[in-house]
């Protein structure tokens, strides 16, 4: 069996989830080929390395107008389809490009992990030139209008059975939707015993413990959260990841802090970090999302970037699983009522495992291959 996955640089969460699939196949199904094809360096490095920095420059600037964008957001996400909107004519490009590639890796099934791709192998569906099986993927708690569009796709993999709702709103048949949840590594399915982490990365044992994120695009004043934090009448022991952004790590290995700080750079372990703390403070990106989920954490979100974010902040209170931090709700705020309420962290904690999906991945897995042999068999 041969699986295509398209993705594309539009952050960082859908290449991850690409990652999520393709290792979860491949364990599942030794002897098939699994390809993952980033379209837009397919297409040319140039436009890869363009669209990547335009979003990334885009989503920055957007985030220090958020409520603009958000209204910007709201009202692109309403408009319809036709075959002389922007949409439809850069599909038509995409389509043309993705098609030589497609041909020539000639799968069985194909899994796209954002809803450009999606629209872009839907053309070719609708034109006879794609038979295979198509999965899209959402990474998102929410269905953008750009579902729609995706009419020829046998299912659509969603974070949720809860958003039905959303789905009949769009006149998407939910019948074609699998509520597997986002597709996530292997490595947060497994829980790792609290205590042992915590010695692990020298913490105290019962001391309440916070995990900060900045999130793959960098976004969000760490230095801030951390001295709200130490203004706490109360004592607290922080854990802070920062990926690859070296200015950044050493911004923080600066700070004089009361409680105890422990710092990381870009780490393969944030599963095993997970598990030592209490809570997660970061930005309510759907993947990070869906891995404190799985892990049983709950989140303070803060900062979401405009657009599906905000849906993400949404979707996780109107769920109970989730603290969104403002203006006139601090971190201090937050962390009070998880740590002084009696009660309050656990049944957050109960809310988290109501709508946390950790099999996402091998549920969608296991169903691309019960697929493929189903048809093999009828052949």
């Amino acid at each position: 069996m041969k699986l295509l996955i398209i993705t594309a640089p539009l952050g960082n969460g859908h290449n991850a989830v690409a990652g999520a699939v393709s290792s979860c196949f491949t364990t599942l199904y030794p002897d098939a080929q699994c390809k993952i094809l980033d379209m837009f360096e397919y297409i040319s490095p140039k436009l890869k390395k363009a669209t990547a920095s335009g979003y990334f420059l885009s989503m920055k600037t957007l985030s220090r107008m958020h409520g603009v964008a958000s209204t910007v957001y709201d009202h692109q996400d309403e408009k319809e389809f036709n075959e002389y909107t922007p949409s439809r004519l850069a599909d038509e490009f995409l389509a043309s490009r993705l098609r030589h590639a497609i041909d020539d890796f000639s799968p069985d099934c194909i899994v796209c992990t954002m809803v450009f791709a999606a629209q872009a192998v839907d053309l070719l569906k609708e034109r006879g030139i794609v038979t295979c099986p198509c999965y899209g993927i959402i990474t998102d708690f929410t269905v953008q209008n750009y579902w729609c569009d995706v009419e020829y796709f046998e299912y659509i993999v969603a974070p949720s059975e809860y958003l039905e709702p959303q789905f009949m709103r769009r006149e998407i048949d939910f019948s074609r939707v699998l509520p597997f949840g986002i597709p996530i590594r292997d490595q947060f399915r497994q829980q790792h015993d609290k205590l042992e982490m915590r010695q692990k990365f020298g913490l105290n044992e019962t001391i309440p413990t916070v995990l900060i994120m900045s999130g793959g695009m960098g976004f969000g004043d760490l230095p801030d959260y951390i001295a709200s934090i130490e203004k706490l009448p109360f004592d607290v022991q922080m854990m802070v990841i920062c990926g690859s952004n070296e200015k950044l790590y050493q911004q923080i290995c600066a700070l004089e802090t009361r409680n105890h700080l422990k710092v990381f750079g870009y780490v393969e372990n944030v599963d095993e970090i997970m598990d030592a703390a209490d809570c997660l403070l970061s930005k309510p990106g759907g993947i990070t999302t869906s891995e404190s989920l799985a892990k049983g954490l709950p989140m303070l979100m803060i900062h979401p970037l405009p657009g599906v974010e905000d849906r993400n902040v949404e979707f996780l209170q109107a769920n109970g699983a989730a603290i969104y931090i403002t203006k006139t709700f601090q971190i201090s705020d937050a962390l009070h009522l998880l740590f002084q309420c009696p009660g309050r962290l656990e049944r957050l904690k109960a809310s988290v495992q109501c709508i946390a999906k950790p099999n996402a991945a091998i549920d969608l897995c296991r169903h691309i291959g019960q697929t493929f042999y189903a048809k093999s068999e009828e052949c």
